[in-house]
């Protein structure tokens, strides 16, 4: 991401402006850190232009419209009994199909 962003011409500052979080949020991302909110993770990648492959390579999103999607989806998901939560790739790939 660090990459995609500089070769943006963007500071971390101008892309957290750009996606609605701190400048803070932006640097643990690019430092790897696991515990990342995922929802804001995409939106910066998406922002970037950077394409998104989850698991094998089935689900692959490159676009606003299917992140948004998913992470709606992830969203109502996550507010489920937890058996009947799924995983992150079945939101993605079900985002592609709709497209």
């Amino acid at each position: 991401m660090r990459a995609a962003r500089k070769e943006a011409g963007l500071s971390q500052s101008q892309l957290a402006q750009r996606c609605g979080c701190s400048q803070r949020f932006v640097s643990e991302v690019e430092r790897g850190k696991p515990t990342a909110e995922l929802e804001r993770a995409l939106r910066l990648l998406v922002e970037l232009g950077v394409p998104i492959a989850v698991g094998s390579g089935n689900a692959v999103v490159d676009g606003r419209a299917e992140v948004n999607y998913a992470v709606v989806r992830i969203a109502e998901g996550l507010s489920a009994p937890p058996a009947k939560r799924r995983k992150l790739a079945s939101y993605l790939e079900e985002a592609s199909d709709e497209r």
